[in-house]
């Protein structure tokens, strides 16, 4: 007996999948660090954890000597610094820091409890872009260094 004529079913074509262009990767974007200059690690931390937050690579120093031979092995775009240090102040550390080769390109922003008029007057003649008083809080800090563009 035969049955109704089969004729066969072609094979599907394959589905030619068009691909879409590679992404281009971004240009990587340039290491920025920050030192944090504070004898309190307390401070350290939570400096730190600000900084990483806005994409700085974190440097420490708890104190001012520490610090200036870190920016003399490399400097950072960005200093967070603590008014009283041991071994060298705050105010001490700024002006020698300015005074080495590139020293001028670092934003400095004096992190202190020295509230008076009178001191942040000091803390920017001395050297420093801006002025935050202790305690802080990110968003604080954050429009501090917008306003001198350091993010």
């Amino acid at each position: 007996m035969t049955g109704p004529l089969r004729t066969a079913t072609p094979a599907p074509a394959p589905m030619v999948q068009a691909l879409a262009p590679a992404p281009v990767a971004a240009a990587p974007q340039a290491t920025r660090t920050c030192l944090i200059g504070d004898d309190s690690r307390v401070v350290r931390k939570v400096s730190r954890r600000i900084a990483e937050t806005l994409g700085f690579v974190v440097v420490e120093a708890e104190n001012g000597e520490e610090a200036l031979n870190r920016c003399r092995a490399a400097m950072p775009a960005l200093i967070l610094l603590d008014w009283d240090m041991p071994v060298m102040t705050g105010i001490e550390f700024i002006a020698k820091v300015r005074a080495l080769p590139g020293g001028d390109a670092p934003k400095a922003v004096f992190c202190t409890s020295h509230a008076e008029p009178l001191d942040i007057h000091k803390g920017i003649a001395a050297g420093a872009d801006e002025y935050v008083t202790k305690p802080f809080d990110e968003s604080m800090l954050r429009a501090k260094l917008e306003r001198i563009g350091a993010v």
